[in-house]
């Protein structure tokens, strides 16, 4: 199995739940021509109308309807950044959700099935270290540009989860890149 995530594309500023800006469109048609040649048999956004938006995009070049998952919405920066013994019963319980939601699919790991999700920078983050197994609090320095693919894929032999790649940007040009200027 691999799982494909992807961060939304730009989002509009000041509104409670934005949708995606002009710039945001571009990345997401920039992002369409790496997406197009693949093949995915699952697709899932958050419900959040920026993803949701990048999904509807994505959703016409791989040929999938988006199934809104409301685990897969964003997750506070808190949550990576405080130990969960600190975290909230709200915090806790949309965590439990997203884990519930990732097993639901990968106790098939060893099927050849390829997923992907549109979801956000932090929620991209927590599905790393649940599936890698790595500590949040150091996700907090991994980068996650908008657009942004990341991939892992389930190795039988060893019967883990692997890295293939992360904050990949490579679809976007500079101008679409936006204002991360620290890689």
């Amino acid at each position: 199995m691999e799982i494909l995530f992807i961060r939304h594309g730009e989002k509009e500023k000041g509104i409670e739940n934005p949708g995606i800006t002009k710039k945001g469109i571009k990345q997401v048609k920039y992002l369409n021509k790496k997406l197009k040649k693949q093949k995915f048999d699952e697709l899932y956004c958050s419900d959040k109308l920026r993803a949701k938006q990048t999904a509807a995009y994505v959703s016409k070049v791989v040929k999938l309807k988006p199934k809104v998952e409301e685990s897969l919405n964003e997750f506070d920066g808190e949550v990576i950044k405080t130990p969960q013994k600190h975290w909230n019963k709200e915090q806790k319980e949309k965590y439990s959700k997203l884990k519930i939601f990732l097993k639901s699919f990968t106790e098939k790991a060893n099927s050849n099935k390829r997923i992907l999700i549109v979801a956000h920078g932090n929620t991209n983050r927590l599905i790393l270290a649940l599936l890698l197994e790595l500590e949040l609090k150091n996700l907090i320095r991994l980068q996650q540009s908008e657009t942004a693919m990341n991939e892992i894929y389930w190795v039988e032999r060893f019967g883990n989860w692997r890295l293939r790649y992360w904050n990949d940007t490579s679809h976007l040009t500079k101008k679409l890149l936006g204002k991360e200027k620290d890689f």
